[in-house]
């Protein structure tokens, strides 16, 4: 939505900056990249290393109902120059609601209405982490965000005038773990300038998983 007026802006975060995932909050140090803290989610379902710096929520999860349970985390990292965030999710979903089996999941993402690959079927990929077998697929897809340029640390700014959307390539990796009463996605999305710098701590991220709580790898019935 365009809007007019004038909007005075204090940046909190800044760009990365020598091609690192690195992550500065205004007036602080960076917080080097390789620097993590302890998480586990609710219900002990599973815990894992996340960056620190990054910004968390607990809440408001991509199909989330109230038929079925979504615990986990959403973080958001650091900004590229066109203001998309690089962003890690590490979510269980409970078998209910939209989705029986994760195959609907990977259904429902391989069809999203901003992807842009050409190819519809996705290469899945037999992956493991935490002592538990997975799949992985990338999709690449777009997202609308503002057209102005990264701003100044610390400066304030005044804004005239309508600021145009622009769409911005992104591309999104899905780590899926299924078990027996639902299933565990391991989410990451950045922009193409950013892909590669922020998917090594994806990587670690999900390496760094341990599945604390054995509910959902009994089968029902037991």
């Amino acid at each position: 939505m365009m809007f007019k007026g004038i909007v005075i802006l204090v940046l909190v975060w800044i760009q990365l900056h020598g091609g690192e995932c690195s992550i500065r909050h205004y007036g602080q140090p960076p917080i080097p990249e390789g620097a993590v803290e302890p998480y586990a989610a609710k219900g002990e379902l599973f815990s894992l290393m996340l960056p620190q710096g990054w910004t968390k929520s607990e809440e408001k999860f991509p199909y989330e109902t109230p038929e079925a349970n979504v615990a986990g985390v959403h973080l958001k990292g650091p900004l590229d120059d066109a203001w998309v965030a690089a962003e890690i999710s590490a979510l269980y979903y409970e078998h209910g609601g939209f989705f029986s089996d994760y195959r609907d999941y990977i259904r429902m993402e391989r069809k999203s209405f901003d992807r842009q690959d050409e190819d519809p079927k996705t290469l899945l990929l037999e992956i493991s982490a935490g002592g538990k077998k997975g799949i992985e697929f990338t999709i690449r897809t777009v997202e609308a965000t503002s057209s102005a340029n990264l701003f100044e640390e610390g400066v304030m700014y005044r804004i005239d005038g309508e600021r145009i959307p622009k769409m911005v390539k992104t591309v999104e990796t899905f780590k899926i773990f299924p078990a027996e009463r639902g299933f565990f996605v391991f989410h990451y999305k950045a922009s193409e300038a950013m892909a590669v710098q922020c998917r090594g701590i994806f990587e670690k991220t999900v390496q760094s998983v341990r599945f604390i709580n054995p509910e959902p790898w009994r089968k029902k019935g037991k």
